[in-house]
């Protein structure tokens, strides 16, 4: 027996050593299937080897999951992860996997509980952590907890409403909504019947769960009111609408093509109320008569209502010039940008007909902005008559005239505008409103294409027109100033996508744009490889070098053919590849270029190990990668401003009505496109430095995965009292003795990312916090621990 039990012993150790050079060996060969096969007999027979064969394995599963998902196999993509997760039934690398590959063949709920599972297995596993918070921001946007929390803005709804419905509207139907907050309040100002749709699938389960756990007498339909039908849907017609389908430029939600449907299907209207749009004086007349039967209405509560009525009632739209530096680097290049890549002609933004506005908190905007004349009213819309809201679909043509008040460059016309619930409420989103609103404000930025020529520049005195359409949603057809115009040949424009002029611009930080490759490492007939989002620095060098590139094919690849004709860079000297092409490619290069971080503010998932393996592979022993140094940093703050963002605040904020336990389901813990400079909060700390990578360590050369999991602690001293709420990080990127860029600088244009404390942690001056963090694939977790747990 004991011969017995050392011979199969023996067997299988012979057994586990064939697999797994065989594995290795087929895994070189990039024979992924044969080499799958081989890991999955090692991993059985011995599971402890996970260990010494996770990474390999893991990186063959996706390998084969990717390239069987593009042949549609779907069936054995799932196959092979319910036989990777038989070997290794709680690994955190191979639920996630699983997980991301649901998500992307649209097993929404699924991929969630799998992405929990994951992280539920390991807490450090932040890619999971990442995925959920992803995955909530898709199913969930932020902006519903900033309305949700405007309390200003929830109150005078909810006394609009008790007027309307104690005047004899009382049957309602709430159009988009949400989570039913207008609804309820109809109910519980003693309407008859209320109806709510909201056409979200997720938001519609919300809708359920909020009318359930407030037991409210509500029936809900889950599609567009667009889609409701009397009477299969609703018994009749209802007297009262209420919605808050607004954005920042009041109409971009198509609330004027489903009021339109409604005044013509869902809401009861008088048939002599409707007239001939074209009959300019019958219109007036009718929509007098109009306004005068709703007058009546509220006045005689027990009549009954033969003109429906919609709230808000009305809305008053304005429109100012002004000059923001922050705001002209959305859409114009620097000077110096253009000056470093020898751009001589004019860069156009590409006209994005579908996004015709920004939008922005622009009290918010770090280096100010200056009015260049008083405002003025350039739309008034009455919603409550169909005339007003056809005319505007069919297209209105908007012309307003500003008066100059003081000197300045026009970057922008800003957008805003009041809405009137009823004649006695009203909620503004002016910048210079006394109560906050939820709403930014829109920015329709002054382009070449509008300019048409004319200055930018203006004078006191000096008048600006300018031409709006409204057809269906804004847009700015023109800007005229001054008569005398600036040479301006568009048939030699070079034209971007507005947000590559936004990134080209980041580059003036840490003047970047003025490093040159030769500085860094002196070298004749270097060949670069960058992969990075746009190749600025390697651009810059071909066109003063005789240097040969590959770069990452990306969306900007039509610009930078563009830029390379400009400079007549080959073809030959100048080649795009993919990531697939690239690590199948054998060429050598003397330079690696990263973009590390992405605009959004989040380290590039995956990079440090996509460098690793670029490094290993296709750079020489002598190359360099550049930037060479990583420095993530931290500083803990109190922001109220981000905790709206992040969660309902309480249920005293939503009129009293039990949402947020509903809501928080969806509470997010990563934030990111956090403008760091223009948000209002109160330093707990000073930045603090979490770590160091150097990306061009030798001694790290020749493993296999450079950069293993991080868990660390880093202590920190509070140098003010107070409540930590968020915990902002950055990132300081080295390139070359002075030129460095920090992410986190006030006058740049990147963007931040934020852990959010679920529960704020007061602390005192003086008083020493441990940060407890991790990062993997890219993705950090940063949480204040108490010697026992982390927050």
């Amino acid at each position: 027996m004991d011969a017995d039990s050392e011979h199969w012993s023996s067997g299988r150790q012979l057994l586990l050593q064939r697999c797994k050079s065989r594995a290795l060996s087929c895994l070189n060969e990039h024979e992924y299937s044969r080499a799958f096969a081989h890991f999955i007999v090692a991993l059985t027979v011995e599971p402890a080897v996970k260990g010494e064969l996770l990474n390999a394995f893991i990186f063959t599963l996706e390998k084969i999951a990717s390239d069987l998902e593009k042949e549609q196999q779907v069936n054995e993509v799932l196959l092979c992860y319910q036989q990777a997760l038989d070997v290794l039934p709680n690994d955190s690398h191979v639920l996630h996997g699983l997980a991301t590959t649901l998500f992307r063949l649209g097993f929404i709920e699924c991929a969630a509980s799998y992405f929990l599972k994951s992280y539920q297995a390991n807490p450090f596993f932040t890619p999971s952590l990442y995925c959920m918070e992803n995955l909530k921001n898709a199913l969930v946007e932020r902006w519903h907890f900033v309305m949700l929390n405007d309390s200003h803005r929830n109150m005078a709804y909810h006394r609009a409403i008790k007027r309307a419905v104690k005047s004899g509207y009382n049957q309602v139907l709430d159009i988009g909504a949400g989570t039913g907050i207008l609804s309820m309040m109809a109910v519980d100002a003693g309407a008859e019947k209320v109806y709510a749709c909201e056409a979200s699938e997720i938001m519609s389960a919300v809708l359920q769960n909020v009318i359930e756990t407030n037991n409210k007498d509500i029936t809900a339909f889950s599609k567009f009111s667009t889609d409701l039908c009397v009477p299969d849907d609703l018994p009749e017609k209802v007297s009262l609408i209420v919605t808050e389908i607004f954005d920042a430029g009041l109409f971009g939600e198509h609330v004027l093509e489903t009021l339109n449907h409604a005044w013509e299907h869902l809401l009861v209207s008088n048939a002599n109320c409707v007239t001939n749009i074209n009959e300019k004086d019958e219109a007036a007349s009718s929509i007098s008569s109009l306004c005068s039967n709703v007058e009546n209405a509220a006045m005689t509560p027990n009549r009954e209502i033969n003109v429906g009525k919609i709230i808000p009632y009305s809305a008053t739209v304005y429109a100012v010039p002004v000059e923001s530096r922050r705001l002209r680097k959305n859409f114009a290049l620097d000077m110096e940008i253009m000056e470093a890549l020898n751009i001589k002609n004019m860069v156009a933004p590409q006209l994005l007909d579908e996004e015709p506005y920004s939008t922005e908190k622009l009290y918010n905007i770090p280096d100010g902005y200056k009015l260049l004349s008083k405002p003025s009213v350039l739309l008034e819309v009455n919603f409550n008559s169909p005339q007003d809201i056809k005319s505007l679909l069919q297209g209105k043509v908007l012309n307003i005239k500003h008066e100059c008040t003081d000197n300045g460059m026009l970057d922008a016309m800003i957008v805003w505008f009041d809405l009137h619930l009823d004649d006695e409420t009203t909620i503004s989103t002016a910048p210079n409103s006394e109560v906050d609103s939820c709403w930014e404000q829109a920015i329709f930025f002054a382009l070449p294409q509008c300019l048409k020529g004319s200055s930018p520049l203006c004078s006191i005195g000096d008048c600006i027109e300018s031409e709006f359409l409204c057809q269906g949603h804004l847009t700015l057809k023109s800007i005229k100033t001054r008569a005398n115009n600036i040479e301006n040949n568009f048939n030699q424009t070079l034209t971007m996508d507005p947000s590559l002029i936004n990134l080209l611009n980041t580059y003036s930080s840490g003047n970047i744009i003025n490093l040159n490759l030769r500085d860094i490492y002196n070298v004749d007939n270097a060949a670069i490889l960058d992969i990075s989002t746009f190749p600025t620095l390697t651009l810059k060098a071909l066109k003063d070098s005789p240097f040969t590139a590959t770069v990452l094919k990306t969306q900007y690849q039509s610009e930078v053919e563009q830029l390379r004709d400009l400079y007549q860079i080959s073809k030959e000297r100048l080649v795009f590849k993919s990531y697939e092409e690239l690590y199948k490619s054998k060429m050598q290069c003397d330079f690696l270029i990263v973009d590390p971080v992405e605009p959004c503010g989040l380290l590039k998932k995956n990079l440090l190990e996509d460098i690793t393996m670029l490094r290993m592979q296709s750079l020489k022993e002598t190359g360099i990668v550049v930037p060479g140094e990583i420095e993530i940093m931290a500083i803990l703050i109190e922001s109220p401003v981000l905790k709206e963002h992040s969660k309902v605040i309480s249920d005293e904020r939503t009129a009293g009505y039990k949402i947020s336990q509903v809501m928080n389901a969806y509470q997010c813990r990563i934030h990111q496109d956090i403008q760091y400079s223009m948000l209002p909060y109160t330093k707990i700390t000073e930045p603090v430095k979490l770590c160091s990578i150097n990306l061009n360590s030798k001694c790290e050369r020749e493993r296999k995965s450079l950069f293993k999991d991080m868990h660390r602690t880093t202590e920190v001293e509070a140098i003010n009292n107070g409540q930590v709420t968020a915990i902002i990080y950055f990132f300081v990127l080295k390139y070359h003795q002075n030129f460095v860029v920090d992410t986190s600088d006030h006058d740049g244009l990147r963007k931040q990312a934020a852990c959010i404390l679920d529960e704020g942690t007061h602390v005192q001056k003086g008083e020493k916090v441990h940060l407890q963090w991790c990062l993997k694939n890219g993705c950090i977790q940063i949480g204040i621990s108490n010697g026992t747990s982390t927050t």
